[in-house]
Order: structure tokens, then sequence, then C-alpha cells
């Protein structure tokens, strides 16, 4: 091989040598920048308020005298879907960078759709992120930070739990009742009233053993309507319904927009307290929903009707009311 040749060869050699440098030097620069940041876990406890905007709604959750209540009416709040907003933002974590292109529209984090989430302890921010769209695996959500141009994905679906209304995050539990102590069931419907009374009997067993004698005494429930044996069976089938009672949402507007007639009235005594359920017959016969109220809550509500059915139907039977519906 000539001198020349082997000169270029040399010449070849070290500049592959000097590119594999650079790509070196700059592949780790590049990949310091592309670094995703470490989000340490926020304490639950020191969490005081939680901010909510999109698109110009602005909701707050707030924990006043260790209840957490939403909205400017100060309503109390569903306690499984708060524990969910806070798991969400208390454990945020990355798991990779999507783009730094600024392209916020694609990932649904233009100022139209983002959902903006703030949470405060005392006056402290202790986070502060945007929500974007759900990936599609449903299994990590498009996130941005302040003063960070960057996209990340973070673990979890979290967008779910923040894209929500007050209503959405309200507690509408508005009927709660100890199934065992209802002793009274008076219902008033198309100005009639009808009465269902308990009575606990003792179970009389001329065999029973001195070991049986020692236990408590066994006892049976009878429900009796006008001095008649009601159906047990649907009588507790009834409790079990009305005793815990969601509803579907509330009524904002001072005046009812979906009824004004009175369908039922229903009064549970439980021990010397008498908890009422008012219902209102709906304008239009083709709606899926009643309006009304309960002794257990001051705000009117809308709740749909096959909820009240699962509880009304049965007590038309045991009363005889549905007989003489379906005999006119």
């Amino acid at each position: 091989m000539s001198k020349r040749n082997k000169n270029l060869e040399y010449i070849i050699v070290g500049a592959v040598i000097l590119l594999s440098i650079i790509y070196i030097v700059f592949k780790k620069t590049d990949s310091i920048h592309y670094k995703i940041p470490v989000l340490k876990n926020i304490d639950k406890g020191s969490i005081s308020k939680i901010e909510m905007d999109r698109a110009g709604k602005h909701i707050v959750i707030e924990k006043k005298k260790g209840e957490w209540l939403v909205g400017e009416g100060g309503f109390k709040t569903d306690p499984e879907k708060i524990e969910k907003i806070i798991d969400a933002v208390s454990t945020l974590s990355l798991s990779t960078l999507v783009s730094r292109s600024g392209n916020y529209f694609k990932y649904e984090l233009d100022d139209n759709r983002k959902i903006k989430v703030k949470v405060l302890g005392g006056k402290n921010i202790l986070r502060e992120f945007d929500t974007g769209k759900i990936a599609s695996t449903y299994d990590h959500t498009n996130v941005k930070f302040p003063g960070d141009k960057n996209i990340y994905l973070a673990k979890g679906s979290i967008r779910n739990e923040f894209d929500k209304s007050v209503d959405d995050l309200r507690d509408k539990k508005i009927f709660v009742l100890e199934k065992n102590n209802i002793k009274v069931i008076k219902l008033i419907m198309e100005g009639k009233e009808y009465v269902l009374n308990k009575t606990i009997l003792p179970v009389l067993n001329e065999k029973e053993s001195k070991e049986d004698k020692d236990k408590s005494p066994a006892v049976k429930i009878e429900w009796k309507h006008d001095n008649v044996k009601a159906d047990n069976s649907k009588v507790k089938n009834v409790i079990s319904v009305v005793s815990d009672l969601i509803c579907d949402g509330f009524i904002y507007t001072e005046n009812d927009p979906e009824g004004t007639e009175s369908l039922f009235e229903l009064t549970l005594t439980d021990g010397s307290t008498k908890n009422k359920i008012s219902i209102l017959k709906s304008k239009n016969k083709d709606d899926i929903k009643y309006s009304g109220s309960t002794s257990q809550s001051k705000y009117k509500f809308f709740i749909k009707k096959y909820k009240i059915d699962n509880f009304l139907d049965p007590l038309k039977e045991i009363f005889g009311i549905k007989k003489k519906e379906e005999q006119k």
C-alpha cells in the first residue's frame, strides 16, 4: 500500500472516530434534555383545596372542619369520588415524554379542552398541572406542567377523575335509614292514607331445651295493614330499597320545572323520628324521572322513575292500590 493510501486511510479512520465521539456526546446531551421529571408523592393529609378549571368553568373542592365540600353552595361530596381525585393528584407519576412540539391541540391540551388542576395546602401550591387526552391504551393520560412546554404521559386514566361537574361530585344519598328500626310505614296517595304497622311476636316452642331457654327468645316479625297480614317479603323489599336511596341530580332553580302535583308521600317511622319522602308527578308522562324532596335533605332532586317504582309498586300491591288501578 502506498504512503498516500495509508494517509488517506488514517484520515478516514480519524474522521469516523471523531464522528463517533460527536455522536456519543450529543446523544448524552440529548438524553439529559429528555429527562422525565420525577414527582414526589404528596401527603394526602396536607391537601386542603383542589381547584379544577375547564373552558371557563371553575370548580373548587375544599376541606372544612374535616369534611370535603364542593361548589359555592358548600355541598357535601361523594366520598368515593373525592378519594379518587385525591389519589390521582397525590400519587401523580410520569412514564414517558410524548412531545416537545407545542402542538397541544393533538393531545387535547389546548385552552378549550384541557383541565387545569391546582392542589393546595393552605396557601401553598403543592402541585399544578394540565390534563389532556387519555391515551389509546386507556391507562395513561397526556399532561403538561406550568413553565414546561413538553407533554408527558402520566400513569392512569386520571382525566376521568377531574372531568366532573359540581353535580357529579355531590353526595346523592337522600334517604338513609336503619332498616331494623322501622316500625311504621305510611303512604299517602291520591288523597288516601295507607298504613303498615310492625309487630314483633315471640316464637313459642314447647320442646325447647334448657340451653335454648337461656338464649334470647326467638321472635318473628309481622306487618299488618287494617289488621290484615302483609307479605313480609314485599315489605322487606320496600324497606331495603327506600332505606338507601340515591338520587340522580339536584334542582338548582327556585321553582321546580318538572312537576308540582303530588304523586305520593311516604313516611317511615324510625324509633320516634318520622322520615318523609315526597315525590311529584311528572308533567310529561314520557319523562324517565321524577322530582321530589326528603326530610333528610334540604335540596330538591331528580330521581329516575325505576328507582321509585322499585319500592312503590310493591307498596301498591300490599295496599291493594294496583288492583284498583287495573280495574279502572
